[in-house]
């Protein structure tokens, strides 16, 4: 994916099409969904097993449930902020445990212009397919 990555900065593909699914499908929906799609990210990536499925799917949770908070227009950019950040935040502190790290780098460094970019491609793809979802809803 070194097509899309800008100045170290990768958008979260899995985690947009976990939110939106979650958002569409409910939060059980998107909590299997994250776990599953998590699962392949840990079989591919290797290091720990089992913590991209957790923080996946307690992202596909947290957005099936805290959607339904938020005004129609601005429904999904807010649960994708608020998923990713608990996403990043999750997987970044089990898996730098024992080990000696700033958090305000991490965070504003690393988490906060990822989840930006992830942001921007991610209205890119939620307008680019808000008409197909709408219409699996009338069906």
């Amino acid at each position: 994916m070194k097509y899309v990555e800008f100045a170290g900065w990768k958008p979260d593909l899995l985690l947009i099409a976990i939110v939106m699914f979650a958002i569409h499908y409910g939060q059980n929906a998107g909590s299997t969904a994250g776990f599953f799609t998590g699962m392949v990210v840990d079989f591919i990536n290797g290091g720990l097993l089992g913590l991209s499925a957790l923080s996946k799917s307690i992202t596909g949770y947290l957005a099936g449930t805290i959607h339904g908070y938020f005004q129609e227009k601005s429904r999904f950019i807010i649960t994708l902020f608020i998923c990713g950040f608990t996403h990043d935040l999750i997987y970044i502190f089990i898996n730098t445990l024992g080990k000696n790290i700033l958090w305000q780098v991490i965070i504003f460094v690393h988490i906060i212009p990822n989840l930006f970019y992830t942001a921007i491609v991610g209205l890119v793809i939620h307008f680019l397919m808000e008409k197909w979802l709408e219409e699996d809803e009338q069906y």
